[in-house]
């Protein structure tokens, strides 16, 4: 029974919330001349981990965080080449690349509406 109750005090640990992240909520967003750039800390995940960036205009970014990036403090950019609304958004993704596939960053899909141009 001692070795059940082990188990499971270790199960929560490994699911606690405090080991997830909280949200994939860029530290900034600003848009100038129909370029976006978004600065990201996302340090409060603790392990290597994929993000998609979608930018709404049918243009895609895959992220290895802690691989491609630095965790701590990195920066995207993206340029319209049309005027309109878009929907910027981040979200967890598993990336497959041979040894250095890494899983989904965990926490809440980011959106956020861009207007460019007029």
């Amino acid at each position: 029974m001692n070795g059940l109750k082990q188990f499971i005090v270790a199960l929560i640990f490994v699911i606690s919330p405090a080991t997830m992240a909280k949200d994939l909520m860029p530290e900034t967003v600003s848009t100038s001349d129909g370029v976006v750039t978004a600065q990201f800390d996302l340090s409060h995940m603790g392990q290597d981990c994929g993000l998609l960036v979608k930018w709404g205009d049918g243009t895609e970014k895959k992220i290895r965080v802690g691989r491609d990036v630095n965790e701590k403090d990195f920066t995207i950019t993206h340029s319209y080449l049309n005027g309109g609304g878009y929907i910027f958004e981040v979200k967890g993704s598993t990336i497959k690349k041979g040894l250095g596939t890494v899983f989904a960053c965990q926490g809440k899909t980011y959106r956020q509406a861009i207007c460019i141009g007029k």
